[in-house]
């Protein structure tokens, strides 16, 4: 599929905002991790199970998904995935048993993952190859633009409605920005037919792409689920202060990512942005969860972990394309990170949720997650080194 010239921004924007809505869905179980607890009686493992439940399709179905949306076309496949959220988020609000949610949860994850695979798709096949850089530091920005609006309504929906309330919330976002598909341009996402050009998932560079997706996700989504507890114990906060202050997190990443697409628009490479972030990360994170910190110091800890954070997806969502050799190979390559990045869902919550109860403390997620960051920064130094010749965006 030819890229579009001019780039389309009307249409990377409704792109965009399928992610957000896709978002909504994730995140809302870690303001609802106090709720449900006490609605439904779940532990700490059952919450990190919620959380992940979502990733199972992700880190299953990740290269399927690339199949798929070149074989479907990635604007069908946005639909079927805003569908999926809207139908699946709607039943879940209704769930009477934690398996009902977690099988909800597990359909809004299929959902989920066909947005994150078609989105980005669509969005380089609506852009300038010159403007590919910023119009995927615009995409990078779809978890934490979610999230914060699912943090910022938490409290009242809560409040209000319970954790119900917030499934619902999702299922609207998804039927919102459904409404809005027929304003993509038609001439791009059609269906292409064929097959994938998987030979270039032979090549070490998508599969240390994905590694560091794993690596990433494991780390951030599993502080992620857990923060608005952490906050209530350890700074006596009530469920509506916690789930606000949560929410800087989120908040701090949006500069972070715009900051991300401004330097690869600017010629740092796409790696580097992985590698950097990933250092001051190593001291931020374990202080945040470890260390006695008044309000103030805790406030700008969880700043400067999402800001530095916001950063890093920049760098993976700008590679994917980039390590493509042909159009055709873009679908692959991300979906193999997205696989790499459900697995780290999948994985990270449910441990650190076991290792909170069993150790009864941070001390050894915080090493866990630490060992996540070494990972990245790693893969972040293996990606230069494998791929030197990729060029640099304009």
């Amino acid at each position: 599929m030819a890229i579009a010239t001019p780039t389309h921004w009307r249409g990377v924007s409704i792109a965009f905002l399928a992610g957000v809505a896709a978002a909504t869905a994730l995140a809302k179980a870690s303001p609802a991790a106090l709720d449900l607890r006490s609605a439904m009686q779940l532990t700490l493992l059952q919450i990190g199970w919620v959380m992940s439940a979502g990733a199972l399709a992700s880190f299953l179905l990740g290269v399927a998904s690339g199949q798929l949306s070149h074989w479907r076309g990635s604007r069908r496949l946005v639909r079927d995935g805003l569908l999926l959220v809207m139908v699946a988020g709607a039943l879940s609000a209704l769930a009477p048993t934690p398996a009902w949610l977690l099988t909800g949860r597990g359909l809004e994850g299929f959902g989920v993952v066909l947005i994150t695979v078609a989105a980005p798709t669509l969005i380089v096949s609506l852009s300038r190859r010159e403007d590919i850089g910023l119009a995927m530091g615009i995409w990078a920005l779809w978890m934490p633009v979610g999230s914060v609006l699912m943090l910022a309504i938490a409290p009242l929906l809560l409040g209000t409605f319970g954790w119900r309330g917030l499934w619902a919330v999702s299922a609207a976002a998804a039927l919102v920005v459904l409404s809005l598909l027929p304003g993509l341009p038609h001439h791009v996402g059609a269906p292409s037919g064929g097959r994938l050009d998987l030979k270039v998932l032979r090549r070490g560079g998508p599969w240390l792409l994905a590694l560091a997706f794993f690596c990433f996700s494991s780390q951030f989504f599993s502080v992620f689920t857990f923060l608005p507890t952490h906050l209530a114990q350890t700074m006596g906060l009530s469920t509506r202060a916690a789930t606000l202050a949560s929410a800087l997190v989120p908040a701090a990443i949006i500069p972070g990512n715009l900051l991300g697409g401004l330097l690869v628009h600017r010629g740092v490479r796409p790696w580097m942005l992985l590698a950097l972030p990933a250092l001051p990360l190593l001291l931020v994170m374990p202080s945040l969860l470890l260390l006695p910190l008044t309000p103030p110091v805790t406030y700008l800890l969880l700043a400067l972990y999402g800001f530095f954070l916001g950063i890093i997806p920049t760098g993976i969502f700008t590679l994917a394309p980039l390590l493509a050799p042909t159009p055709a190979a873009t679908g692959p390559i991300l979906g193999l990170a997205l696989s790499g990045q459900g697995l780290g869902i999948l994985m990270g919550p449910p441990l650190v949720g076991w290792l909170l109860e069993s150790a009864d403390g941070w001390t050894y997620p915080a090493l866990l997650l630490g060992l996540a960051l070494v990972g990245l920064i790693l893969c972040a130094f293996a990606l230069g080194r494998a791929t030197p010749l990729v060029a640099r965006p304009h």
